[in-house]
């Protein structure tokens, strides 16, 4: 498994690329940066700030940010860490509601250096955990930003309840499906998450160990 950018054999034929969407090819506002302008202004974040502090029993007012990042201070640990919620020392941090990747302010609106390297291989394909409710607005943004429809389909996740280790299963899964299907013996799989490049990794090699299968974690 590599951890840099990649410059590959633009007119390579005979490989697969499997990208993943977000922070890989493409970026998107942070649901941070958004809730912290909404403490500071006012935005159409706060629903889903008031339901992520309903989990936890807490207010808007406890809120503080830091660097990028939304947290409660709980030096005692009497919070009840829940949903979209992590605790780390003596503060609560508050990371990505589900529901955020499921709004139209959470869809792409910048595209990566990786991009470049999308447009310019052949034979590609998007494996996004995105819910493939947002399939035909993802599809819509990527083409605005200009990036060419993979010839080997723009895969998302089939349930609209996604879940970390599940959504990597899902992956891994649909990577081996894909070699299977078009009948590559080499292929490359880019995404930004760790854990997910190497279960894919880790699959393809059990699966299908005759292909030659690259696993790149993308640098955010």
């Amino acid at each position: 498994m590599k951890y840099l950018e990649p410059f590959g054999n633009y007119n390579d034929s005979e490989t697969l690329y499997i990208f993943d969407l977000d922070d890989t090819i493409v970026e998107n506002i942070p649901f941070n940066n958004l809730a912290i302008e909404f403490l500071k202004e006012g935005v159409t974040i706060e629903k889903l700030l008031l339901l992520s502090l309903r989990k936890i029993d807490k207010k808007i007012s406890d809120l503080k940010w830091e660097n990028g990042r939304i947290y409660i201070e709980d030096a005692e640990s009497k919070i009840l860490v829940d949903g979209n919620w992590v605790r780390k020392g003596k503060r609560v941090y508050l990371i990505t509601p589900d529901k955020f990747y499921f709004t139209d302010i959470s869809l792409p609106n910048k595209l990566k250096t990786l991009s470049n390297f999308y447009n310019s291989v052949r034979n590609k394909c998007i494996v996004t955990g995105r819910s493939k409710e947002m399939k035909s607005k993802l599809e819509e943004s990527i083409s605005k930003l200009g990036l060419g429809y993979p010839n080997y389909g723009f895969h998302c996740y089939p349930t609209n309840t996604p879940n970390t280790d599940k959504v990597a299963t899902w992956k891994a899964k649909t990577i081996v499906s894909l070699i299977k299907s078009c009948g590559f013996k080499k292929a490359e799989f880019y995404d930004d998450n760790v854990k997910w490049v190497k279960k894919a990794v880790d699959m393809v090699n059990q699966e299908l160990p005759n292909v030659s299968f690259k696993g790149i974690k993308v640098k955010k």
